[in-house]
């Protein structure tokens, strides 16, 4: 991408493509896509070659991981995989003309902020979440020594000048091993929220006297992921023991028709995954939002947008950090007070406000480091 004395690019590493309707990860990358162009940069993102000659990559690969050992990534890649990414990132940053500045969202592995240095450039680490919590090692295995790869992700995440954290614990966690990283929140962007308002306005309409809607409870989420799979089958079993409200229950997301078909039972829907039509509809509809997950990071862009939308949620408190206190966000410790919850009529809730103050730091500190470091012509 061309940079501009007026629009300088900014090299940034995301796997995740800008989708402001797309998964939490890529509504994330969204939102800081549009904060960068806001501040008046445009975005350059890495894009992975098709290929890199295996042997050169293999070597490259074997070098890293002798140097960095496990620290080396967090997502266990071999060494032909990091020696895959090594070239790349090296070939990217290279290439990069506009100010030597890494917007780094993708931080599972030691390499990257490695070679940017190398090159001159400075680091803004935008972990989506603290990775350690949320591989696949982690969630297949829970004998898997989390803290282990925690500790080696603090130390890759120390290797940037600035970190803004996703969530509150997380800045809390990293200022406890000697960080001190900065809260960026996670807020739809202007495409995302303008879907959000038009929602709410849909639901304000189907809304009863007392501000409730007189829909089904909607249970949303991925069940290839085991841990949203889980939580899932969790709420349909207390659903069962404390029963239905009259409308019912609505399951969404791929592969819920088949692995929930087991724990299902009257009153309860399994739609699967559906088109994005469909499940506008179900969101201007339902009555709430249910969420529990088990472990992992959280419900931390799911929440701001059903909250948003005018869809009150109820969550247990892991799914909910980072959101208590909220007005709309309604969290259950057990069973018991789960069912009461989702038996209650719930109003709508206020629509919440932009992070201002946040995203201003986040756009003065992009400013400021790329101002420092653009080439000299």
């Amino acid at each position: 991408m061309r940079t501009t004395a007026d629009s300088p690019a900014l090299l940034r590493w995301t796997r995740f493509t800008d989708n402001p309707i797309g998964t939490g990860g890529e509504k994330r990358s969204a939102q800081i896509r549009a904060l960068v162009e806001a501040a008046g940069f445009v975005v350059a993102d890495m894009h992975p070659p098709p290929s890199v000659p295996r042997a050169r990559a293999w070597w490259a690969g074997l070098r890293w991981r002798l140097r960095l050992g496990r620290h080396a990534s967090v997502d266990g890649a071999g060494p032909g995989l990091l020696g895959y990414r090594a070239v790349f990132y090296r070939e990217a940053l290279a290439r990069h003309p506009g100010p030597r500045l890494l917007l780094w969202e993708t931080t599972y592995d030691t390499v990257l902020p490695c070679l940017a240095r190398a090159a001159g450039f400075r680091i803004i680490a935008l972990p989506h979440n603290l990775e350690a919590f949320v591989s696949e090692a982690a969630f297949a295995d829970p004998r898997h020594e989390v803290l282990t790869d925690l500790a080696a992700e603090v130390d890759r995440l120390g290797r940037a000048d600035v970190i803004f954290t996703i969530a509150k614990e997380e800045r809390w966690l990293l200022q406890s091993r000697g960080l001190e990283p900065h809260y960026l929140p996670f807020f739809p962007d202007p495409v995302l929220a303008a879907d959000c308002a038009a929602i709410r306005a849909q639901r304000a309409s189907r809304a009863r006297a007392d501000g409730t809607v007189p829909g089904p409870l909607l249970l949303l989420g991925s069940a290839f992921n085991p841990a949203t799979a889980r939580g899932m089958q969790l709420q349909l079993a207390w659903l069962r023991q404390g029963g239905l409200p009259p409308a019912g229950a609505v399951v969404v997301g791929p592969q819920t028709e088949r692995v929930l078909a087991a724990v299902a039972f009257p009153g309860v829907q399994l739609r699967g995954g559906l088109t994005q039509p469909a499940l506008r509809e179900l969101l201007e509809s339902c009555s709430a939002l249910l969420i529990h997950t088990v472990g992992g990071a959280g419900a931390v862009t799911r929440i701001p947008e059903a909250l948003l939308a005018g869809i009150p949620v109820i969550a247990n408190t892991n799914a909910a950090r980072d959101q208590h206190g909220r007005p709309g966000v309604h969290v259950y410790d057990d069973p018991a007070e789960f069912c009461r919850l989702a038996a209650q009529p719930l109003p709508q809730p206020p629509s919440p406000t932009p992070p201002v103050a946040e995203e201003r730091r986040f756009q003065s500190t992009l400013r400021a480091m790329a101002a420092s470091q653009t080439p000299q012509r």
